[in-house]
């Protein structure tokens, strides 16, 4: 084969594929096409694969190589609330939260019912210092959940709730990046498509006060992959509370006085009947996530495809420059 395979963590998490000899952006994608097979027999073995030293230099280069894989259509980012820029079409940033923000690991929009199959990451500027796309195994934190807390969430489901403004300059100023406008979420000024699109992704919605929505999902907190049948721990509920282990002390002061009014506050998360979740079972799961963490620095030019369900990611803080771009499949 004209490629060659190791990990570079001690986890067999990602598969690290990498070309024996240079090759041209046409080469590459003839090897995709040749070996499409391996790799997705491969992604879903061990849930990533990570090409590196491939010729990958630019968003079109990256769209390039996710239509070749050919594991799915692109998804846009509806529903979602992390904030990212559009680059092109099916093409965002990775994320636009400060850098000094932790984003805990999940799977991407596992809060809806049209959740991607697969997401990928492309480093076009490796960060000065940390800034790891973090990532860990779904079936191995399934596992080490305790059963107690584990059997919990899976009897009871999960309700998430978010509240999005349309054109508020205090929301802009005060919370940045943080909170994103319902223009934002669903890519449209025009509230007849927002409910068009709340209906077919099967959202709750309503209108409220000065032209803010309500979106409420209820969702499983497990789920099976569809093809290995592995049960994964499937959700957001640790990135839906606001709590101080999240955010920190001074963060989390902050957000209380912020969303103050309950319509305003950006995410909440319940247990499906309504009721509250133990604060503990959700530090239980922040602590795992944590035991279960996997990272590796990023270089310029990689490209990192994680099948959805089997592998969670998320974000180390990071100093410098940083520009990392992503993009899902259904």
């Amino acid at each position: 084969m004209d490629f060659s395979t190791k990990f570079i963590t001690k986890e067999e998490l990602p598969l690290v594929i990498e070309p024996k000899n240079n090759m041209k952006l046409e080469e590459f994608t003839d090897l995709l096409k040749t070996h499409r097979e391996f790799f997705k027999n491969s992604l879903l073995k061990y849930g990533g694969l990570l090409f590196r030293n491939f010729p990958i230099h630019s968003e079109n280069n990256f769209s390039t190589l996710i239509k070749t894989l050919n594991l799915g259509h692109f998804i846009n980012y509806i529903g979602g609330d992390s904030p990212r820029n559009k680059i092109i079409d099916g093409i965002y940033t990775s994320t636009e939260a400060p850098p000094s923000v932790k984003i805990p690991l999940h799977n991407e929009l596992s809060f809806v019912d049209n959740y991607p199959k697969h997401i990928y990451f492309y480093c076009n500027i490796p960060p000065v210092e940390k800034g790891e796309t973090i990532i860990g195994d779904a079936r191995k934190i399934y596992r080490d959940i305790d059963r107690t807390v584990r059997d919990r969430f899976v009897n009871k489901g999960l309700k998430y709730v978010s509240n999005y403004f349309y054109k508020n300059d205090f929301m802009r100023f005060i919370a940045k990046n943080a909170h994103k406008s319902w223009t934002d979420v669903f890519e449209t000024h025009d509230k007849k498509e927002v409910e068009r699109l709340c209906k077919i992704n099967n959202f709750d919605m309503q209108w409220t006060k000065n032209d803010w929505i309500r979106l409420s999902q209820t969702r499983p907190a497990i789920i099976k992959h569809p093809i290995t049948s592995d049960n994964i721990w499937f959700n957001q509920a640790h990135l839906y509370d606001f709590n101080p282990k999240f955010l920190g002390w001074w963060k989390y002061l902050g957000t209380k006085l912020v969303y103050s009014r309950k319509h305003t506050r950006l995410h909440e998360v319940f247990f499906a009947d309504g009721t509250n979740i133990p604060r503990n079972d959700l530090y239980h799961v922040m602590d795992t996530l944590d035991e279960n963490t996997i990272a590796f620095p990023w270089k310029r030019g990689d490209v990192m495809v994680l099948d959805n369900v089997l592998a969670m990611h998320g974000r180390a803080t990071f100093s410098g420059k940083r520009r990392i771009l992503t993009a899902m499949t259904g």
